[in-house]
């Protein structure tokens, strides 16, 4: 009877791990950055949405939003977000200084590791 019952629950799960396997997600996240749009210029000192959303066919596992010294490379921000659903809306304040040029990116990771990345570069008088 033992013999029985541990070949039907080895049956069991080899059989439900047959669908899933060979089943793997290769499609990337969508993002889209709303605000501030490429080569947009703006006063210093004012403060700037960075807004937009992200979707998957599957799951949203991380959401980065950096913000860096464009001549520089310094990073002024790095926000995570673990949004665990298929899409996520975001809005992210940052206050600019003048005379410095950013490079904005939302970069979206999901589950399997597909990553896409969406950016803009904007300038400060």
């Amino acid at each position: 009877m033992k013999r029985h019952l541990l070949l039907y629950t080895v049956l069991f799960f080899i059989s439900c791990s047959k669908g899933s396997s060979g089943e793997k997600d290769r499609e990337a996240p969508v993002v889209v950055l709303h605000t501030p749009v490429n080569n947009q210029v703006f006063t210093g000192g004012q403060n700037i949405m960075i807004a937009g959303t992200v979707t998957d066919n599957k799951y949203i596992k991380e959401i980065h939003i950096e913000i860096t010294n464009l001549a520089t490379a310094a990073e002024y921000l790095h926000v995570h977000i673990h949004p665990a659903a298929s899409s996520f809306s975001f809005n992210q304040a940052f206050a600019i200084q003048a005379g410095i040029s950013y490079k904005i990116r939302v970069i979206a990771d999901d589950a399997s590791s597909n990553s896409a990345v969406s950016s803009a570069e904007i300038i400060c008088n």
